[in-house]
């Protein structure tokens, strides 16, 4: 998928990847949907988006924009892991999905998610592999996901 590409001109909505001036378009706001996330200060945000800036391809955060109001409405983030096995392949391991509540049921979860999964690809991973709520896993399903083994978790905080 072109970054920049308006996905549907009637809509106003644009898939790309994050740029700073996000921070003032509700990006932080729409985390806060998904997950524990305080407020940010600037300083803080361009640090982390200058640290993240600097992966390149193996950090990518995709947004979806709605230009009519300048609000992002969805985002999604990949990084890729470098391995050893499989010839010294990669995996992709998506991240913090999650669509504005005000904008759910328009498909722009499946546009975050092949965003992602086309830039995995592009990259030479082998495959993608995400974690989700129970409830999600029938959406993800639709988007091509499998279950597969189950997931553990360490919390440190």
């Amino acid at each position: 998928m072109q970054t920049g590409v308006p996905l549907n001109e009637a809509c106003n909505l644009q898939v790309r990847k994050l740029e700073i001036s996000d921070k003032s378009k509700g990006f932080v706001e729409l985390l806060q949907q998904l997950t524990v996330c305080d407020a940010i200060s600037d300083e803080d945000f361009q640090k982390e988006f200058q640290e993240l800036s600097s992966l390149r391809d193996d950090h990518v955060i995709c947004v979806i924009e709605d230009t009519s109001c300048g609000k992002i409405v969805a985002t999604g983030s990949v990084f890729i892991e470098k391995k050893f096995i499989r010839n010294c392949s990669k995996v992709g391991h998506i991240e913090d999905v999650v669509v504005d509540r005000d904008s759910r049921r328009m498909q722009l979860g499946k546009k975050v998610l092949s965003f992602l999964t086309d830039h995995a690809r592009s990259v030479g991973c082998y495959k993608v592999i995400l974690d989700c709520r129970n409830e999600n896993k029938a959406f993800y399903e639709k988007c091509g996901f499998k279950r597969k083994e189950i997931r553990m978790v360490k919390y440190f905080i």
